[in-house]
């Protein structure tokens, strides 16, 4: 009886002493553990995906937990959130993606001030174009969301004439028994020169921005209202008389093109793209249309024979 108490004791000290060897091995693994991974910092990151142009809110931000590498400075340290609330979005921000600091601009004094964007872009502008322009074919407004990357093709069917002087015509006394032969004046010449001149001119069209460009607002959208409250949604429509545009983000030597092109073209046509193209465009004119053309029949007809 004595013997088998004994033993009962044995086991048990034998057991306290693996389960103590066990616990000081696995606190001493994750020690190690521990110490081979870098450390941490918190850093603020976004709940919901961000767009340029878009005021920060609280809602609009998370702490996460990062490693800390030579990179980490560049991101928004946690504690700095009551600095970032109130900031405009000057890149598109995805959720769940830690903030960094060039990626946030200063605070909006009052709603969005669309001109903070450009402290990153100085040589650009923030371009606004009407949806309502009569020579303007695009979308419908809600198509377009902040970010958007669009191209403008501009089209000419006919090339403005040049105006000319006319001169006086000079006084001719023909003498008896003399012919003449009529001979083109000046300004014939210069009307028939400006005909030819037309003639080899044919329609174009021509893409503004091969690299597309960005949208960064889309301004006169009608506001949203709760479906179910009828309180307020007559008197929102009937306030609302703005006009719908685009602010587009273009480089400083294409405002003057797009604005010729808004006010001369025959058509503008804004198309959503998916990316650009860093080469500009050859063009594309009537008499491509016609070769574009022949060729297609030549090899239909040519692959049928």
């Amino acid at each position: 009886m004595l013997k088998r108490i004994a033993s009962t004791g044995l086991n048990v000290v034998v057991l306290g002493v693996s389960v103590a060897v066990f616990l000081v091995a696995f606190i001493a693994l994750n020690a190690l553990g521990a110490a081979q991974r870098p450390p941490t910092i918190s850093v603020l990151s976004a709940t919901r995906d961000l767009n340029i142009g878009d005021v920060i809110t609280p809602n609009d931000l998370a702490v996460k937990t990062v490693f800390q590498d030579d990179s980490a400075t560049l991101y928004i340290p946690g504690e700095e959130v009551t600095a970032v609330v109130g900031g405009v979005a000057a890149q598109p921000i995805f959720s769940g993606q830690p903030i960094f600091r060039s990626a946030i601009l200063a605070q909006a004094a009052e709603g969005t001030r669309l001109s903070a964007v450009l402290a990153q872009y100085p040589v650009y502008s923030l371009f606004p174009l009407p949806l309502d322009a009569m020579n303007l074919i695009a979308p419908d407004a809600e198509a377009f969301l902040p970010g958007d990357l669009i191209g403008v093709t501009v089209v000419i069917t006919s090339r403005p004439q040049q105006m000319t002087t006319p001169t006086a015509m000079p006084e001719i006394i023909l003498q008896p028994g003399y012919g003449i032969e009529p001979t083109a004046t000046p300004a014939l010449q210069e009307v028939e020169q400006a005909e030819a001149l037309s003639r080899a001119l044919p329609p174009l069209a021509k893409d503004l921005f091969p690299m597309g460009v960005r949208v960064i607002a889309v301004q006169g959208l009608p506001p949203q209202t709760d479906s179910t409250d009828s309180s307020n949604s007559d008197s929102a429509f009937a306030t609302f008389d703005q006009p719908q545009m685009l602010i587009l983000l273009i480089p400083n030597e294409s405002r003057e093109v797009l604005s010729l092109a808004l006010q001369q073209g025959d058509r503008l046509v804004v198309s959503l793209m998916a990316r650009g193209d860093e080469t500009p465009t050859a063009g594309f004119t009537y008499w491509d249309f016609e070769d574009l053309f022949k060729s297609d029949r030549e090899e239909v007809l040519g692959g049928g024979r």
